[in-house]
């Protein structure tokens, strides 16, 4: 931690916020989330915006996400190689499933979205690829979370638990029980947790090393989703098999 640059790392606090925050922030409320001087915060943003990082609105004198983020989350993608590699998978499994496909993955403390293949429905679920989240929030999350060490679940449940729904969960311990039973049985199925009316099938891919690199999930509308669930599932399973055993998994 004597390596770690202040000025560097509160710049990187400050873009996170625009993660799950409205599109534009004003100095006066950065300085208050930060919690830091206004004058401290103009400096940030001044640098950053320098740079690309960040822009003002010039009719409301606000800030927001520079385009300079989206051509380095774009070169990401690129060198993503696991993207490329399930595309195709992706595509296959919405042809079959006709429902929401994503591909999530673990980045330190959070899942994330990296790739995703929308249903063909008019009337269909959909989310916003890139987001971090909460490893124990959904579906394909808790899929991530299950193949991690005790001390790793334990440190990212000892946070205080997001809510979203009446059902999501409250109790670690439910949390911790459900982990076992994914771990066991080698899939996920839920609904309600992080969207009413919303149920998602996961199961994991694993590499060459036996380590989970990412899962999949198909996410649809409940009264959809359920009653194809075993068709469902057994397409998921089959789909991440084939990936897993093309990463060189061997079970």
């Amino acid at each position: 931690m004597d390596q770690v640059l202040s000025s560097v790392r509160n710049s990187c606090r400050l873009l996170k916020i625009f993660l799950d925050s409205p599109k534009e922030l004003g100095v006066t409320e950065l300085s208050k989330m930060l919690e830091m001087s206004k004058g401290a915060v103009h400096k940030l943003l001044s640098t950053l915006e320098s740079e690309g990082f960040i822009r003002q609105n010039e009719k409301t004198k606000q800030y927001t996400l520079g385009y300079t983020l989206l051509e380095l989350g774009t070169k990401v993608l690129k060198n993503h190689d696991i993207v490329d590699f399930s595309m195709p998978f992706l595509n296959r499994l919405v042809s079959r499933t006709n429902e929401l496909v994503v591909l999530c993955v673990k980045d330190v403390k959070d899942a994330i979205y990296v790739a995703k293949v929308d249903s063909p429905h008019p009337i269909r679920f959909t989310v916003e690829s890139f987001r971090r989240f909460p490893l124990y929030s959904t579906t394909a999350a808790r899929v991530l979370l299950a193949y991690q060490p005790k001390e790793f679940q334990d440190e990212i449940l000892e946070e205080t638990l997001k809510t979203y729904t009446p059902y999501s969960y409250t109790s670690v311990d439910s949390i911790k029980e459900d982990l076992l039973v994914i771990k066991e049985r080698g899939y996920e199925i839920s609904s309600n947790r992080r969207n009413n009316g919303v149920t998602g099938i996961a199961a994991p891919i694993f590499d060459a090393s036996g380590q989970v690199t990412a899962s999949i999930s198909v996410i649809g509308p409940s009264d959809r989703v359920l009653p194809q669930q075993e068709d469902i599932l057994h397409e998921t399973l089959e789909t991440v098999q084939e990936m897993s055993a093309q990463l060189g998994y061997r079970s």
